[in-house]
């Protein structure tokens, strides 16, 4: 049996430069198009999943 954390916020990427972290990596994208394929990029990169938490806001996690 397998026990441990499986589940891990990667990175935070946004259009909102008012957000901060200090737990998770902020990537920030200058509009929607950037916001996406930033976030593909490093979803791919990272072996993450990419979910939309907020409008301008993408969570990459891995599951």
């Amino acid at each position: 049996m397998n026990i441990g954390i499986t589940d891990a916020t990667l990175a935070i990427v946004t259009i909102n430069k008012d957000m901060k972290s200090s737990n998770f990596p902020v990537f920030y994208a200058e509009n929607e198009k950037e916001l996406q394929d930033r976030a593909l990029i490093i979803s791919k990169t990272m072996g993450g999943m990419v979910h939309d938490v907020l409008h301008g806001t993408l969570i990459i996690v891995r599951h």
